[in-house]
Formats: C-alpha cells, sequence, structure tokens
C-alpha cells in the first residue's frame, strides 16, 4: 500500500472518531462570536474547542459545509493554508497547536560539535517528520580570515542538526518540517575555556580546553571518518609546559597541531577531538588521535640524544605526567571505544611505517625503565576501574588558559621547531 492511500485510510479512521464524538453535538458554523476572545478550533464561539467543532471542520474539508470566511483562521489549527482533517483531529484533541520543538537560542564554544533536535508536535498526529535544515551563516566576529581574505565562518551544519561550532559569531538555523512549519534557533558561538575532570578509581585529572581558533589545522581540516587508536607524542622542548603552547600554535602558517598538551598539573585540549590533527604525519593523522607530553627541564637536546638529564631528580615529575597520561589515554578510549591495545608511540607509529620516523616518547620512557607496554597495562587497568567525567563548565570566555602569556618567545620552542621543521606534519 502506497504512503497516500494509507493516508486516506487514516483520515476515515479520523471521520468516524470525530462522527462519533459529535453525534449528538452537531450545530451550524457561524460568524457570532466576538473574534477579540476566540481560539483556535472555536468555530461555533461558545468560547471552547468540542467535538461539534472539530465535526464542522471535518464537514466543511469534505464539501458538505462551509464554514464563513472570516472563521477559516480558526479552522486551520495546524496552520498549513487548508482546512482538513488533520485540523478536525487537532480540534478533537482539544485544541493542541502543532510546533516543532526546537531550541530558540543556543551558545556553543569554538570547537564545539552538537546535534540540535527537532520534532514535531503532536507528533502522533504527523507521525515521522523529515526536518530539512538550513543555515544563515553569519561573517565571524574575531576577525580573522581564510586564505582568500574572506571572514571565517562561524558553523557548519548538516541536514540532520549536526553542528560545528568553528569562530565567534552568531547564524540562524532553521528547522523545516515536511508540510512547511518552520522554526528558527540562533546559535551564538563565544571564544571560551572550559574545563572537566576524569576520574577512575582515586585518580583524577583536569582537562581545560581552549580552541586554537588562529591555527591553520582548525579551520582546514575535517572530523575523523574513522578512529583507529591514540598516538602519544612527548615535546622535545624541555621545560615547555602545556599552557605556553596555546600561544606557540595559535596563529596561520603554523604546520603542526596536535589535540591535547599535557603535564604535571593537567590537560590543555587545543584542537576538537572529533577532528583530524597535524601531529604524527600520513596515514596516522587520518585515523588516530594524539597528544603530546610535555618533558621537564634540568636537561636538553644535542641532535638526538638526551644530555644532563637527572632520572632521581626527574621521577616525580615523570611518576605524574605518567598518572595522567594513562587515565587520559583511558579517557579517550573509553570515549571512542577503543582498547589499550590501539594505543601506540610516536616511535612505534614510525616504525609501522604509518609516521614520521621518530622515537618520542619512548626515548624518555627508557631513562625510568617503562615502555609503552608497561603504558598500555595500565591504561587496561583504568579502563576496567570505569571511566567518569564531569559535566564541562565554563572557566572564561574569550582568553588564553589560565597562566599562558600573550607575547610569544620563540626561544622557548628552539627544540621543537629543529626537531620538528624537518618533517612534513600535515
Amino acid at each position: 500500500m502506497n504512503h497516500r492511500s494509507s493516508r486516506k485510510g487514516a483520515l476515515r479512521r479520523c471521520a468516524a472518531a470525530i462522527l462519533a464524538a459529535a453525534m449528538f453535538t452537531l450545530g451550524a458554523a457561524g460568524a457570532d462570536a466576538d473574534e477579540a476572545e476566540r481560539i483556535m478550533g472555536d468555530i461555533d464561539g461558545d468560547g471552547v474547542v468540542t467535538s461539534a467543532d472539530a465535526l464542522t471542520i471535518l464537514r466543511h474539508s469534505v464539501g458538505i459545509e462551509q464554514i464563513d470566511k472570516s472563521l477559516l483562521e480558526y479552522a486551520d489549527l495546524d496552520t498549513d493554508g487548508e482546512v482538513t482533517s488533520s485540523d478536525a483531529l487537532l480540534a478533537l484533541k482539544g485544541n493542541v497547536t502543532p510546533h516543532i520543538e526546537f531550541p530558540e537560542t543556543y551558545t556553543a564554544c569554538c570547537g564545539e560539535r552538537l546535534n540540535l533536535k527537532a520534532k514535531m508536535e503532536p507528533a502522533d498526529v504527523y507521525g515521522d517528520v523529515k526536518f530539512e535544515y538550513l543555515v544563515g551563516i553569519s561573517e565571524s566576529t574575531d576577525g580573522m580570515t581564510d586564505e582568500n581574505g574572506d571572514p571565517y565562518k562561524v558553523l557548519d551544519i548538516t541536514n540532520t542538526g549536526r553542528i560545528k561550532a568553528f569562530h565567534p559569531g552568531t547564524a540562524t538555523v532553521k528547522a523545516v518540517a515536511s508540510n512547511g512549519m518552520r522554526a528558527v534557533c540562533t546559535v551564538t558561538v563565544k571564544d571560551m575555556v572550559t574545563s572537566y575532570t576524569i576520574t577512575s578509581g582515586s585518580s583524577s585529572l583536569k582537562v581545560t580546553t581552549h580552541m586554537m581558533t588562529n591555527n591553520d589545522c582548525y579551520n582546514m581540516t575535517d572530523d575523523f571518518t574513522k578512529i583507529d587508536g591514540v598516538v602519544v607524542h612527548s615535546t622535545a622542548t624541555p621545560g615547555v609546559m602545556a599552557d605556553r603552547w596555546y600561544t606557540a600554535w595559535n596563529k596561520p602558517n603554523t604546520d603542526a597541531a596536535v589535540h591535547s598538551f599535557l603535564d604535571d598539573n593537567g590537560v590543555y585540549n587545543y584542537l576538537p577531538l572529533d577532528q583530524t590533527a597535524w601531529h604524527a604525519g600520513q596515514p596516522a593523522n587520518k585515523t588516530y588521535l594524539d597528544f603530546e607530553i610535555c618533558e621537564p627541564s634540568g636537561f636538553y637536546y644535542e641532535g638526538n640524544t638526551v644530555t644532563g638529564y637527572d632520572v632521581y631528580a626527574q621521577t616525580p615529575y615523570f611518576n605524574k605526567i605518567w598518572s595522567n597520561a594513562t587515565l587520559y589515554t583511558a579517557f579517550l578510549c573509553d570515549r571512542y571505544g577503543l582498547t589499550a591495545d590501539d594505543v601506540i608511540s610516536h616511535g612505534e607509529a614510525g616504525r609501522m611505517g604509518i609516521g614520521t620516523n621518530h622515537g618520542d616518547p619512548d626515548h624518555w620512557f627508557v631513562l625510568h625503565n617503562k615502555d609503552m607496554d608497561d603504558f598500555r597495562a595500565d591504561v587496561a587497568k583504568l579502563l576496567s576501574q570505569g571511566i567518569k567525567v564531569s559535566s564541562s563548565t565554563i572557566v572564561s570566555s574569550g582568553m588564553a588558559p589560565s597562566g599562558a602569556s600573550d607575547e610569544f618567545d620563540e626561544s622557548e620552542f628552539e627544540g621543537i621547531f629543529a626537531v620538528w621543521d624537518d618533517y612534513d606534519w600535515r
């Protein structure tokens, strides 16, 4: 049976229900009520919507009776411009005006992925309704422009309501039902710093999120189509902690970008976790999440050789970042349906032929008699205990994370530039 014949059958059942309900209350349609007090569906002007009104609407819809022209707007309960049996059914239900449940406003953080939900009410009248999502992209208000000199877009949206928030500004999103009814949501995107806490057993870790909205990777790469695992890195830049990388890399013409940096104080997440990053080269970038562990001060590199590293003095810092890194990795695995076996180091990625030829963080772990097998074992243990994540809270709006400087001192980053500049991270 096709949809048209199915609908006719439903209308016949609707008519039968209305006739049965109104068989003793049939009245003539007229225009004698005070228009200022009339409510939708009240055709006979008695101040309430009854089965008699529903029957009048039904009779009009099939041509048996004519409702006065001045009252037609009150008979069109679904506001589709016509008086049909659907309006009669709505009147029988008690003046339930159909509408789309859709938020009027929504505020999102830069980098946020969200699903705007819209549904038709009453659903049992219309059944499943398809929505066409449209967006009027406003210009970004942060003053940044793309490679063509055009202002960055505020957001993207799919026809299923999936939104990617990019740059500060506002955009109008419309949900359009199959019957033409529309609802509008104004989405405001803000550059905000937020935080949440990850816990497993007695271990906890604070994650601070602030998107590097000026980094080329943030503005040029797409979301993952699949995620195969997590790549663990270390920075090879002694003494530069996680909060400082925001200042260093939140600018155009930066050929590297990672999802997060981690140190003994916590995690700073600078790129949407759903989006591909420039961290290990191809093809790993396309299917692997990543984060960088910040290395402590007190030593330096001669080429690829670690010089002046005091294992005993660095053990407290190392133990803390080990705890933080394994917990953060367990969180990523739990969130994206991965296991500890899906976790590799940058060094392992290179040996597998899916990333650039680097040795981190294996070269550092070994100084403390640890390796990636130990790391994966601890991740598996945390996963077995369960991962909990607190609700995200706003720390501040439109500013760098606490502790980060607005001034960029390139000398702090000589190690990373010297080691990384010889590679194509995209």
